[in-house]
């Protein structure tokens, strides 16, 4: 069973880290707008049961979505993933293709931890391209 609830859970620890005060623009919004899309299920026995996320590695948030909804433009929408990305608080899962309708998958991630120390693995967003969009290699 799914748990919904008007409440929505955020660490004390992230507020106040580095890497959330680093964050520029609209990306806290979006990211608040992430943890929105989480779902909980009760799990252990009776009398120690405990709210476990079941799909922290499954959020889909379209841009379309992003701009109908929530009056966010596609290239501030993409900034604010990228320094999500860049800063701890996301991954990219699996890439999508917009043509084909297939969503992009994002999992929430715990490097924003260690972000500003030597043992942060900083990540950046792989731009893919396919199709028509690849660049022809001139003839030798």
């Amino acid at each position: 069973m799914t748990k919904s609830s008007p409440n929505m859970i955020v660490e004390k620890e992230l507020v106040g880290t580095k890497a959330w005060l680093a964050l520029g623009g609209i990306a806290p919004q979006i990211y608040l707008l992430f943890l929105r899309r989480r779902r909980f299920e009760k799990a252990g026995r009776k009398g120690n049961k405990k709210y476990i996320c079941t799909n922290s590695q499954e959020l889909v948030f379209p841009y379309r979505e992003a701009e109908n909804k929530f009056g966010v433009l596609q290239p501030r929408f993409r900034r604010a993933i990228d320094q999500l990305i860049e800063f701890g608080f996301l991954d990219i899962v699996s890439h999508g293709n917009g043509t084909a309708k297939m969503p992009t998958i994002y999992g929430l991630s715990e490097r924003w931890r260690k972000y500003g120390t030597p043992e942060f693995e900083a990540k950046s967003r792989v731009q893919i391209k396919r199709g028509y969009c690849r660049t022809r290699e001139k003839a030798a």
